[in-house]
């Protein structure tokens, strides 16, 4: 079955998201996808909606950039190396991803630089600025290491889930099947960037938080 996965989302957990656990179902729905990674910074979701196909993820600060981890329990600390990071998330059975490897104004970990490969690359994040700039990179550099190519909106309000997704080819909707479908490279990333006007929402709604 084909199931389209937004595999980079954060919620209000995350300290510059303003998505409430009771939006990411009806957010969904309005973007046609079957499901999402919630991808906290730094720590890892013990509440999923049931509505949706939800996979525990996080997004570790690395000491280079971020790396995410799909299908973990436990977070992982930061400051690691990114290699480090990336076994870590291995070693309790999950998929390690580089998101945003090519963004200019985001911390990222360049895939060039690593001894160890990660189980997939993010092609497409709907987040960035310059994404004609970013986005060729990352599957070129995919394509030529034969790594899975996946998508994600890197969405921190409820507007902009499932602006980018991966469309999977899992034998099944369950956490480890689709898990085993990114291993194997059977993805395929749809998507495109935000609009000005929801950066914009964000950075009003981060400086309300401010205040």
């Amino acid at each position: 079955m084909k199931l389209k996965i937004d595999l980079h989302v954060h919620t209000s957990r995350s300290s510059d998201a303003f998505t409430s656990l009771n939006q990411l179902g009806p957010s969904c729905k309005r973007a046609g996808i079957d499901g999402i990674a919630i991808t906290e910074h730094n720590q890892v979701t013990d509440i999923l909606p049931s509505e949706i196909i939800a996979l525990k993820g996080i997004e570790v600060s690395s000491k280079f950039g971020h790396v995410i981890g799909l299908g973990i329990c436990e977070p992982i600390e930061r400051g690691l190396s990114p290699e480090e990071t990336i076994i870590k998330i291995r070693a309790q059975g999950g998929v390690a991803l580089l998101p945003h490897p090519y963004d200019l104004f985001r911390p990222n970990v360049r895939p060039e630089r690593l001894k160890v490969m990660p189980d997939a690359i993010e092609v497409l994040n709907a987040a960035s600025l310059f994404a004609r700039v970013a986005w060729p990179p990352a599957k070129e550099f995919a394509e030529k290491r034969r790594i899975a190519q996946v998508a994600g909106s890197d969405s921190h309000i409820p507007q902009t889930i499932g602006r980018a997704y991966t469309v999977i080819e899992a034998n099944s909707p369950d956490e480890e099947s689709i898990l085993d479908a990114i291993r194997s490279g059977r993805t395929q990333p749809v998507g495109r960037q935000v609009s000005i006007g929801e950066r914009t929402r964000k950075i009003v709604l981060n400086v309300r938080r401010s205040f």
